[in-house]
């Protein structure tokens, strides 16, 4: 199983060191631990699911955006996630050179022209592309998150959207501290 979830395998453990969005999941028959202590509902939840996938390679583009998959759109994530990232966009792109390596990110080429383009390494086999910008005289900031094309092969929708919630929490709390 780690070689095809492309996690590492602890014989003394027993457990997977498994990588999300920049942190080191411990998952054991007894369940899924960050930092020594019983992971939230919501990472064990997107990690188990992540386990439990096929052994398939990813495919990053084209990207898609999350009412791409199952053709089902959630109003919902607009609000939830791209506005509160929206809402930090600067400090996010001011202080990228801090963050990016703490969410297992690097800036990439923007295809839309955004003040900052990053791929984030979400888990190995997903990732998310992610576009910020700050406001203009002329235009409000934005942020838009997509996800590598074949990202619902991995995880299904509701566990992509925990994933994405869980990475915007992870990027505002970090945004506090740094």
């Amino acid at each position: 199983m780690a070689e095809r979830v492309r996690a590492l395998y602890n014989e003394e453990q027993d457990a997977l060191l498994l990588g999300m969005l920049g942190q080191e999941y411990l998952v054991t028959r007894d369940g899924v631990f960050l930092r020594g202590q019983r992971a939230p509902e919501s990472h064990a939840t997107v990690v188990v699911n992540y386990l439990f996938a096929p052994d398939q390679e990813p495919v990053l583009k084209p990207w898609r955006a999350i009412g791409d998959f199952e053709g089902r759109f959630t109003p919902d994530f607009r609000k939830k996630v791209e506005l509160p990232l929206t809402h930090y966009a600067s400090e996010i792109i001011a202080r990228a050179n801090t963050l990016l390596p703490m969410i297992d990110a690097k800036a990439e080429p923007s295809f839309i022209g955004s003040d900052l383009a990053i791929a984030v390494r979400a888990l190995p086999k997903v990732l998310l592309h992610v576009e910020l910008s700050q406001e203009t005289q002329d235009f409000p900031a934005e942020a838009w998150i997509l996800y590598s094309n074949n990202a619902d092969t991995f995880l299904d929708l509701t566990s992509l959207l925990m994933l994405t919630e869980i990475f915007k929490d992870r990027l505002l709390s970090l945004i506090r501290i740094y």
